[in-house]
């Protein structure tokens, strides 16, 4: 009998569940761009928020005129941007370990470091970590 390496039982899981092999676990990278993903759609839905409050508080308040059409204008812009930020944000956490998902991952933090540079502390050792051998295997890149 061979000894196929270490095995880890999934948490939560119920008795009877097959365990896994060392190698199906997907590799830390790919756990803090999952979480780093759910972060940046967080704080872009509170963009979409706010561009929705810009948008609609001139109307709510019975403004009008140049003010109010600048809010309307700035909201729709803030609005649009942060739902069309947020379409891949979404793509890539949920494609699973397609080829171009890790792709995507890399164009997504390299346009992060960009936009975001507030993020800089978090997106470059995301970035390294992102590069990694045992991630790209995870994805077919080698």
């Amino acid at each position: 009998m061979s000894h196929q390496g270490p095995y880890f039982i999934p948490s939560g899981a119920p008795p009877g569940t097959p365990l896994l092999m060392e190698e199906e676990r997907p590799p830390e990278g790919v756990y803090y761009f999952r979480i780093y993903a759910v972060l940046m759609m967080l704080m872009l839905f509170g963009m979409f928020g706010t561009g929705l409050y810009l948008m609609l508080g001139p109307l709510m308040r019975g403004v009008s005129g140049s003010s109010a059409t600048g809010e309307w204008v700035m909201g729709l812009f803030m609005t649009g941007l942060s739902f069309l930020v947020i379409i891949p944000h979404a793509i890539v956490l949920f494609a699973g370990r397609a080829r171009w998902a890790y792709t995507l991952g890399i164009v997504l933090i390299g346009l992060n470091m960009l936009w975001n540079t507030c993020c800089l502390p978090i997106t470059i050792p995301l970035l390294v970590v992102w590069m990694k051998p045992e991630t790209k295997r995870w994805y077919g890149m080698t």
